[in-house]
């Protein structure tokens, strides 16, 4: 038996799950969901309803994507890959700094960007000037000085904020590029063009339960 994972392509949580999983050299079969008609075994296994959810070998659930990401590379440890320790907290403060920077305050604002129209308080200037301030250029900031988020070498970091940014990009890719984030822009190259990113994003027809 392998794992099945239920995923939906575009969703960055789904993406950095995905992308750890092949990353760490993990079998799995992946069973694309449409979020209108959400399997029930799915629900039956995690009843929040939402992805990633992944199905361990030993019948066991992991729900969250950065605890899917965490089981990957302790399954099967991917040399010099930089991931945490047992527990989140209290292990490395500036890993789980950037981690809840981007869950807890820039994932609103993205949504804001990308959907103005729910969000009518908030223009998409205002949401873009505090994606700047409060994310982008720290991120710039970081990435000029070294390769990586962490240093030298890839992190876990890295792989679980990408799609996230990489959302916010595609929103709007010219207005993107006008920002001249080169540092940025050399990272989502370096992703992009990776065996894990372009493994991840294999498109897989719907799952349908007989």
């Amino acid at each position: 038996m392998i794992s099945i994972l239920y995923s939906y392509r575009r969703c960055p949580y789904a993406m950095r799950a995905r992308m750890a999983l092949i990353d760490a050299g993990i079998t799995f079969e992946v069973r694309e969901i449409s979020l209108r008609n959400k399997p029930a075994s799915m629900i039956k296994l995690s009843p929040k309803g939402t992805v990633p959810v992944l199905l361990r070998p030993d019948g066991s659930v992991l729900e969250q994507s950065l605890d899917i990401m965490l089981w990957a590379y302790r399954t099967q440890p991917v040399p010099h890959r930089v991931i945490w320790g047992d527990r989140f907290d209290g292990i490395d403060a500036s890993m789980l700094a950037w981690i809840r920077l981007n869950d807890d305050v820039f994932k609103k604002i993205l949504d804001a960007y990308k959907y103005p129209e729910r969000y009518p308080t908030q223009s998409k200037e205002d949401s873009l000037k505090q994606a700047l301030d409060i994310y982008l250029m720290p991120i710039e900031k970081e990435l000029s000085k070294n390769p990586f988020l962490m240093g030298n070498q890839l992190s876990l970091v890295d792989i679980a904020l990408f799609p996230f940014v990489r959302q916010f990009m595609r929103a709007d890719e010219q207005g993107f590029m006008d920002l001249k984030l080169e540092s940025i822009d050399r990272w989502m190259t370096f992703f992009q063009t990776s065996e894990m990113f372009n493994l991840s994003m294999v498109k897989y027809p719907t799952w349908l339960e007989s």
